[in-house]
């Protein structure tokens, strides 16, 4: 899938400490840019018609509605849009979860840094590896600010 300028990409995870490492990792590579977060299911069916991301990172396992039935909601409707759904070791995916269609990537979060980034290249292999893989400069406290209040 040729990607225009930039990855766009859409983080969901019901943990704030969560979006944010994903973020940090995620803005540390040039080529891939972070147009929105949510905290929930609900959330991210709201966010993803208007933000149209190429990719949505989901946690598995939220409240109100999980990731895998958000994934199958919207992939009828964004069809060019990729999704890879993540969980923790203490909630396992199923076979039931890694069986339904819609996902194309589940992972687990534990040392899951090298392995994002390596399933977006899967996903998106028209993506420069070599801008991919030359970190840019992030201001880590702007970044953390959210979960710090205002220190």
């Amino acid at each position: 899938m040729p990607i225009s300028k930039s990855l766009r990409v859409l983080v969901v995870d019901d943990s704030a400490a969560a979006r944010t490492m994903l973020c940090c990792l995620l803005a540390e590579h040039d080529g891939i840019e972070i147009v929105g977060t949510a905290k929930n299911g609900i959330e991210l069916l709201e966010k993803a018609g208007s933000l149209r991301p190429d990719l949505i990172l989901t946690d598995l396992h939220m409240p109100r509605i999980s990731g895998l039935e958000c994934t199958l909601r919207l992939r009828e409707l964004m069809p060019a849009t990729r999704f890879m759904i993540l969980t923790d070791l203490d909630c396992p995916f199923t076979e039931e979860d890694c069986g339904q269609p819609g996902a194309d990537f589940y992972l687990y979060k534990e040392n899951m840094a090298e392995r994002v980034i390596a399933a977006i290249h899967q996903l998106f292999p028209d993506l420069d590896p070599q801008k991919q893989n030359q970190p840019r400069r992030v201001n880590e406290h702007a970044l953390l600010r959210p979960l710090l209040g205002n220190a």
